[in-house]
């Protein structure tokens, strides 16, 4: 856009903010602002003001329309508005602020009675943070969940505590990482995909043993392993895992951590599974190949490479 172009939407976008906060005073003959008109001529001006690249002007061209649109009780459009601001942010870089604006827009829709636009705005908000801000998204995947939760839609659930536990994972939150995997399960279970409940079960339990609780692993399989299907190779894998780690045998639990259906797991659970210790393992880690010297004092490992770990996943 020529610079003439957007100066000329420049001077329109201020035009209009002038015209909004004419309609907004009051005087000895007109008692009441006129709500509508302003409403409508603060967003034409965050139009221009976007279109133009002013997008600090939009954003709070924008917030004043949600404002307005609140004191006309019109929930909804003051959402959208909200919504459009925390856009706005992205585009020059104030995450924290895409974030903020993000959220209290899923609460207006949610306060409206439209969860499903709120639960999305949140999926909207913690994608655009999820790379650097891993425990903040998790928090709104989590959100965006309970939100789901009223409106009985057990998938949508399943994907959004799904994420949000990956995401724990990745923050180094296990203790949250175990109750949001442990909520997917749930959800995953209302509508019989079992194949994914064994892949969650596992992940749950290189969580716990990552995180030196071999009796919590233990407990929950037990607990959870009839969610699953027994015959099924995660379930299997994640008796054998406890098993071999409960013995101290480096050995079992390197072949059991070898084998592809793990490296195949999302990156967070993979990451695990090729740096995960246990207790007689002399401090070394599982998934390293180990030979006594001669003297019984050496070790010697082999460590699975980073090209054994396959990228996927959201951590």
């Amino acid at each position: 856009m020529s610079g003439d172009i957007q100066q000329k939407r420049m001077t329109e976008g201020k035009a209009h903010v002038q015209a909004a906060e004419k309609y907004m005073k009051t005087s000895f003959f007109k008692w009441k602002p006129d709500l509508d008109s302003a409403a409508s001529e603060y967003t034409k001006a965050a139009t221009c003001f976007r279109n133009a690249k002013a997008f600090p002007e939009a954003k709070d061209a924008f917030l004043k329309a949600a404002d307005v649109h609140k004191q006309q009780n019109s929930i909804f459009h003051a959402a959208k508005m909200m919504e459009q601001a925390g856009l706005l942010c992205k585009e020059f870089s104030d995450v924290e602020g895409c974030v903020n604006l993000l959220e209290r827009a899923a609460d207006l829709f949610h306060q409206n009675g439209t969860a499903d636009t709120a639960a999305l705005t949140l999926d909207r908000a913690a994608k655009s943070i999820e790379m650097n801000y891993p425990n903040k998204a998790a928090e709104l995947y989590d959100k965006a969940c309970s939100i789901s939760e009223l409106e009985d839609k057990s998938r949508q659930c399943a994907e959004f505590a799904g994420k949000a536990g990956r995401l724990f994972v990745k923050a180094g939150k296990y203790d949250l990482a175990a109750e949001a995997l442990k909520r997917e399960i749930e959800f995953h279970h209302q509508t019989e995909n079992f194949p994914m409940i064994n892949r969650v079960i596992l992940g749950i339990v290189l969580v716990y043993l990552d995180n030196g609780d071999p009796v919590a692993a233990e407990n929950f399989f037990t607990s959870a392993s009839n969610r699953g299907t027994g015959e099924d190779e995660f379930i299997q894998g994640a008796d054998e895992l406890i098993q071999a780690f409960n013995d101290g045998d480096e050995d079992a639990a390197r072949e059991v951590l070898s084998r592809p259906f793990v490296k195949f797991m999302d990156n967070c659970f993979a990451k695990i599974a090729r740096s995960l210790v246990i207790p007689a393992g002399g401090g070394g880690k599982v998934g390293v190949v180990s030979s006594s010297s001669t003297n019984g004092n050496q070790d010697q490992g082999a460590q699975l490479t980073d090209d054994d770990l396959e990228e996927g996943g959201l951590c």
